[in-house]
């Protein structure tokens, strides 16, 4: 018998094994099959406190992507900054709040994460550029920047959940140090800031004319656009923030925003609060 007939013969009276089935020295062990078990069987998903921020940040985004879009009246840019402030504080906590659910499953977790990435887009990709739309930059160039930008922050959100999954893979991962990009979040630090300097003379502060001020806008915001689409998709190490860090982030940040409206108010005579441009 040749060769290749044995090796038929030894595969024809081998037990048929199934595929979800693992052989472990000639022993066939069923594996567990992975199975999604939502909060409830009627509906869809996960429904529970670990996930709430998360869907907070998405309410808030959307609130301040209809105030830029006139809903109900004037473009309301500056309404829209703080929204999109407001979002980013929200989804600067959520992980933790997730991760004091205990008994957390697998599929929970990658729910979590898929569920974080698809409110991200929304919240950091559309709701800021919303917000140049609503500051008059609505020309045909100005899109180009705007595609940049929420295209590579899309590719930053694939390539973290990528890189999460294969990290999660390996046993005994413990809890990430550090991200690979800037991570898609940030902009709703960066923003308030960028806006308040970019509004500085809208009432003519230091003899600026409407025109001069709307080309100091756009110059600033369209920066801001760019430099974060850049690095979302650059490589470099960047140190993730726990506890401690995110809560010192977000008093310099608060601060630094408070600041800026004080001087915007009391040196430029622009008000926090106000419809700030008037374009339809």
């Amino acid at each position: 018998m040749s060769d290749i007939e044995e090796k038929n013969t030894d595969i024809e009276t081998q037990p048929e094994v199934a595929a979800t089935d693992a052989v472990i020295d000639g022993a066939v062990l069923p594996q567990k099959k992975s199975r999604l078990k939502p909060t409830s069987k009627y509906i869809v998903g996960y429904w529970h406190y670990g996930v709430i921020l998360t869907y907070l940040s998405l309410a808030l985004s959307i609130c301040g992507i209809c105030f830029a879009a006139a809903y109900g009246g004037p473009r309301r840019d500056d309404i829209a900054a703080f929204f999109v402030l407001l979002a980013g504080l929200c989804d600067a906590f959520d992980g933790m709040v997730a991760s004091t659910r205990k008994h957390r499953t697998a599929d929970d977790k990658m729910f979590g994460m898929q569920i974080d990435s698809l409110c991200d887009i929304v919240s950091f990709g559309i709701a800021p550029i919303m917000v140049g739309v609503a500051m008059g930059m609505t020309r045909w160039y100005y899109c180009i920047v705007y595609v940049f930008f929420v295209l590579c922050g899309l590719v930053r959100l694939a390539y973290f959940n990528v890189d999460e999954i294969n990290r999660t893979g390996v046993k005994d991962a413990g809890r990430r140090e550090s991200y690979t990009g800037l991570p898609i979040t940030n902009v709703s630090l960066a923003l308030p800031v960028f806006y308040l300097v970019a509004t500085m003379f809208d009432r003519g502060a230091c003899g600026v004319t409407p025109d001069q001020a709307h080309i100091i806008r756009s110059v600033i915001m369209m920066s801001l656009y760019i430099i974060c689409g850049l690095l979302y998709v650059i490589k470099f190490k960047m140190p993730k923030a726990h506890a401690r860090g995110l809560i010192i982030t977000v008093i310099t940040i608060t601060t630094l925003v408070i600041g800026l409206a004080l001087i915007r108010f009391y040196v430029c005579g622009v008000a926090l609060f106000e419809p700030l441009t008037q374009f339809g």
